[in-house]
C-alpha cells in the first residue's frame, strides 16, 4: 500500500520503504538521509517562504531540523 508521507507533497512512497529509509539513515547511511530530504525538498522550499528570514536560511534551517529528527531515533 503507497501512501503519502503525512501532510507532506512528497511523491507517493510505501510506508515500509520510507520506514527502511528512517532506519538505514539513522545507521549512518548518507545516501538514506539524501533521500529522505530529496522526498521533503518541496516541503522545505514551501514552508521557507513564510519564516520570515531569507528563504535559503530558512530551507537550510528546516533541512537541518529535518536531519536532527531522523537523527534522533539513532540514540
Amino acid at each position: 500500500m503507497e501512501t503519502q508521507i503525512a501532510g507532506s507533497s512528497a511523491p507517493d512512497i510505501d510506508d515500509n520503504e520510507f520506514i527502511r529509509l528512517l532506519g538505514r539513515s539513522r545507521a549512518g547511511d548518507a545516501g538514506s538521509l539524501l533521500h529522505i530530504l530529496e522526498l521533503l525538498e518541496p516541503d522545505i522550499q514551501r514552508l521557507s517562504r513564510f519564516m520570515g528570514m531569507d528563504r535559503q536560511d530558512a530551507a537550510q534551517t528546516l533541512r537541518t531540523e529535518l536531519i536532527q529528527q531522523v537523527m534522533k531515533g539513532h540514540r
